[in-house]
């Protein structure tokens, strides 16, 4: 099973930090984290993700999807601050942004199986 490969180090810089999003599956967090190094991301730059304090432009969110039965790894590259959409926002799409999260813009750069 050797086809999440062919997506594998596209536009993946290794040395960034990835904040990882499990939904309170921690039995999960270990199957994520080798399934990441095996994309090329190091596993001593793997932190859980916190609502206090969202990333900065430039690192990486990694999220178990769908939230209740998971069968990807969703990887997201932080692009900046969100812009502030005037309606109050249903207009993204993504509706990934919760607690800090909300504040950052992220671009999809990798989906991996999660097994």
């Amino acid at each position: 099973m050797s086809s999440s490969s062919s997506q594998q180090n596209n536009n993946i810089d290794g040395t960034k930090k990835v904040y990882l999003i499990v939904h309170g599956q921690r039995n999960l967090l270990e199957p994520v984290k080798d399934r990441l190094a095996a994309a090329g991301f190091k596993k001593e730059n793997m932190e859980m993700a916190s609502l206090d304090k969202a990333g900065s432009a430039g690192e990486y969110c990694a999220l178990l999807w769908p939230p209740m039965a998971p069968t990807d790894i969703s990887v997201s590259q932080i692009t900046g601050p969100a812009e502030q959409a005037a309606g109050g926002g249903s207009g993204g799409g993504s509706g990934r942004g919760m607690g800090a999260w909300g504040s950052v813009a992220m671009k999809p750069v990798l989906k991996l199986p999660l097994k």
